[in-house]
């Protein structure tokens, strides 16, 4: 790792290009030459001719220990920020190494990943007060007569789900799954609450916000709310998972009665985070200010109600009150 100002590895960039914008925006609020390169292993991923830099990259699974280090000393990489829910697991593995050879993982540990891919572990994680966690069935024959949802226990895609299916039918669809687990569905409002976790895997900020329209498992209408219970319960939940760090996602349904329902976490940036991120949670500024420092970081954290965001033909528009 050479200099102090930042240089950001933005993997799986894909289509990613307004969350690679929040994050060099919020790069550049620690320091105004930080850069952030954007890789993939598609040279022609949507956003490849839309972010400031950009470059090819192998798979990571073709690509040796020692390789990766000289890669990144190539690239003049400081930190390394993994986006996308399938590589997690291979950067939290290497954190000793990525360490010991100077580079800052912005990640949650290996363990505290496991327990939130894992969807059978995590239902058995014992929850907060007001909390509902949504059990996990190896099968429908179960005292529960209402619809089902059959996923995948470990894949977090939302094109591998099936939802508000009856038992003959989740039955049917078992077969297209790898390792199918089924839940209840509940009927409900869903939210997304942001947050960030320092390197003592304490909750330090969270915001709430409403999934009004949601394509494919991403909003692409989403709008900042306050309920200081419910944030509370979030911080609770995420303070009980140890390794947890940086930025990380909880997915709730609010039922008719106003029950809280866990439905997943997912410690990483989402594909409406630059909404969190532009309403005032700087977890990228906090998480460069903690590696920069061994001093504790104080989140300056006010975020801003209404503010909204929409996604239409790829496009991303934020609106702030």
């Amino acid at each position: 790792m050479t200099g102090s100002i930042p240089r950001i590895l933005f993997t799986s960039l894909s289509g990613k290009v307004a969350l690679y914008q929040a994050v060099l925006r919020q790069s550049r609020l620690f320091h105004p030459k930080s850069k952030v390169l954007g890789v993939d292993c598609n040279p022609q991923c949507p956003a490849a001719n839309e972010v400031d830099l950009f470059r090819t990259v192998p798979p990571l699974d073709s690509i040796s220990d020692d390789n990766l280090l000289d890669d990144l000393q190539k690239m003049r990489i400081t930190h390394i920020l993994p986006s996308r829910d399938g590589e997690l697991h291979y950067w939290s593995s290497r954190q000793s190494l990525l360490q010991k050879n100077g580079y800052h993982l912005l990640c949650s540990q290996a363990d505290a990943i496991g327990l939130c891919e894992d969807k059978v572990l995590l239902s058995q994680l014992k929850m907060p007060p007001s909390l509902n966690v949504i059990p996990c069935f190896s099968n429908t024959d179960q005292s529960f007569r209402g619809n089902w949802v059959v996923k995948e226990r470990r894949d977090s895609s939302s094109r591998v789900i099936k939802v508000r299916v009856s038992a003959t039918d989740a039955d049917k669809v078992a077969p297209q799954f790898v390792d199918p687990i089924f839940q209840p569905f509940i009927i409900g409002r869903e939210f997304t609450a942001e947050s960030w976790l320092d390197r003592t895997s304490t909750c330090r900020a969270v915001v709430l916000r409403w999934r009004e329209k949601v394509i494919n498992g991403e909003s692409h209408k989403t709008t900042i709310f306050r309920n200081p219970q419910w944030e509370e319960i979030v911080r609770q939940l995420l303070d009980s998972i140890e390794g947890l760090h940086g930025h990380c996602l909880v997915q709730v349904i609010v039922d008719q009665n106003q029950q809280l329902h866990l439905v997943e976490i997912n410690p990483r940036l989402g594909g409406a985070s630059p909404l969190s991120l532009s309403a005032g949670l700087n977890s990228i500024l906090w998480s460069l200010q903690e590696t920069n420092s061994p001093t504790e970081v104080t989140p300056d954290f006010n975020p801003r109600i209404g503010a909204s965001l929409t996604k239409i033909d790829g496009c991303v528009f934020i609106s702030n009150p």
